[in-house]
């Protein structure tokens, strides 16, 4: 009888497992934060950051996102933020550096379409492990990213990266307000530029 039920068991256990991981089609967005405030660990976005996590929210609020991915960094959940209370989802937070934890939740989380908010140095790791292929590092001026990798049976194709929210000339940046900007010299009396 215990031999029986520990069979049964194992068979539910099995199918379990293989119903989790024979979802259907699912597209994931993977972004990073928005415009930050300061160069601080835990830096807020500024007043650009937070116009952009509004068009964010406009850009996916028909993309059929059921989950939303942020790190405890403030500024990646004020990123989700919009989208988030504009879909009346709660995001999960998890630590910056757990992959694994992310992935797990990507590939056996609930259905539906998802939406990831991570850092510069995460994207790339992220879509990697997703099995959406290689994509470029993201520049420290870049905030416009936005990856798409779909996943069929819970393998990535290969990722395609898009442009979203033109807001103008980049507010500069802390780390450009470090830097110098040379004047550019005038043209000699009398020549036409």
């Amino acid at each position: 009888m215990i031999k029986k039920l520990a069979s049964a068991a194992f068979a539910v256990f099995l199918f379990s497992n293989w119903a989790l991981a024979q979802q259907g089609p699912r597209t994931i967005f993977v972004v990073r934060h928005a415009e930050k405030a300061t160069t601080a660990p835990d830096s807020p976005l500024n007043a650009a950051g937070e116009k952009r996590a509004d068009c964010l929210a406009k850009t996916l609020k028909d993309a059929g996102i059921k989950q939303i991915y942020v790190t405890d960094a403030k500024r990646t959940q004020q990123t989700a933020a919009p989208l988030a209370k504009l879909l009346k989802v709660t995001p999960t937070i998890l630590k910056g550096n757990d992959m694994s934890g992310l992935v797990r939740n990507l590939f056996y989380g609930a259905s539906g379409n998802a939406l990831v908010v991570g850092h510069s140095d995460t994207l790339p790791v992220i879509v990697a492990r997703v099995q959406g292929g290689t994509v470029p590092a993201v520049n420290e001026n870049e905030y416009d990213r936005l990856i798409v990798v779909t996943m069929i049976d819970n393998n990535g194709t290969p990722a395609s990266t898009l442009h979203y929210c033109e807001l103008g000339p980049s507010a500069p940046t802390p780390a450009d307000k470090d830097k110098k900007t040379a004047t550019p010299a005038k043209p000699a009396a009398g020549k036409k530029k």
